[in-house]
């Protein structure tokens, strides 16, 4: 039987749900949860999204996930890729670890990314421990929104979700708090909204997340152009030339933002560039996608790209 189309919009959030094969435990122990998580946060680096809410349970995980242009595939393929991995070679098997395909709903609906969020925060209610208690749980973003926890991997944007509650941060917290407990037994539609309405603010919150969209409809020829602009490159021809160190690090961040912003394969890059393997376009990705977040003269070179090729 053929498998079903997945309906996806890379400009919206998504909710994803991934659960481990009938005799895997997902996670064994916390520093399996961990290391997920750290993967999520990653993963958000590297394609330039970011998450909205998330519960990591034994067998499966949920992830609110606002892709912020980038393909959720992309993002879930390489997320459950490298979990496995590391999963395999931890506990000496083979073979896979996830059931099948994650499963993924488009949230088009503004007030469904409360009832969403709500459903994720309250998964772990039939825990023994977290019944009554279910913002205290660490493997849940619930913890981070209230201040209980705080956000190590910086991959969550509260803002957006607690900006339809109140116009006063402290107040919105509280105001949440009450919803995802008034969502803890509703499985209704129709009932959340009606939960919604009482609770969602009319006023704007006063220091409201805006979602902010990377388009990935970009030629690698103008991502290549305007990051040799930058770097004071005379001709991005350079990126060419196969043995030069001086062009190094402008050859492997063009590569790195034709991975996240054209949405560029490996093949592909090696097919508009030349003179490189796989292997070596996915070492210089690696080293690109370094250099952005962790030297301080490249890492306001993507604001700068997006200024340049909006005044194009």
């Amino acid at each position: 039987m053929p498998r079903v189309a997945r309906r996806r919009n890379p400009e919206i959030p998504h909710h994803v749900m991934c659960r481990s094969i009938t005799e895997v435990t997902l996670f064994k122990n916390d520093s399996d949860k961990i290391k997920y998580l750290q993967l999520m946060a990653l993963y958000c680096k590297k394609l330039k999204c970011s998450i909205l809410a998330y519960c990591l349970m034994d067998n499966h995980v949920h992830i609110q996930l606002d892709p912020q242009g980038c393909d959720i595939s992309k993002y879930m393929h390489g997320l459950n890729l490298c979990y496995a991995q590391y999963y395999n070679r931890k506990y000496q098997r083979h073979g896979p670890v996830f059931q099948g395909r994650f499963i993924s709903k488009v949230i088009d609906e503004d007030e469904y990314n409360l009832i969403v969020s709500a459903y994720i925060h309250n998964n772990p209610k039939n825990l023994p421990d977290y019944s009554d208690c279910v913002d205290t749980y660490r493997f849940s973003s619930y913890g981070i929104y209230l201040g209980i926890h705080h956000d190590y991997y910086g991959m969550l944007n509260t803002d957006f979700i607690l900006s339809q509650f109140s116009n006063n941060y402290d107040t919105a917290k509280t105001v949440y708090t009450d919803f995802v407990s008034s969502c803890n037994n509703v499985t209704q539609k129709q009932k959340q909204f009606e939960i919604i309405d009482a609770y969602v603010s009319k006023d704007p919150y006063e220091y409201r997340s805006e979602r902010y969209i990377y388009y990935r409809d970009l030629t690698p020829r103008t991502v290549i152009e305007t990051v040799a602009e930058v770097f004071g490159i005379g001709s991005p021809d350079f990126i060419k030339i196969k043995y030069s160190h001086s062009v190094s690090s402008f050859k492997a961040i063009s590569i790195f933002l034709m991975r996240c912003l054209c949405d560029y394969s490996y093949k592909d890059i090696c097919k508009e560039i030349g003179n490189l393997t796989l292997s070596e376009v996915a070492k210089l990705s690696g080293k690109g996608f370094t250099l952005i977040n962790t030297d301080p003269k490249y890492q306001k070179l993507l604001a700068q790209l997006f200024e340049r090729i909006r005044a194009a």
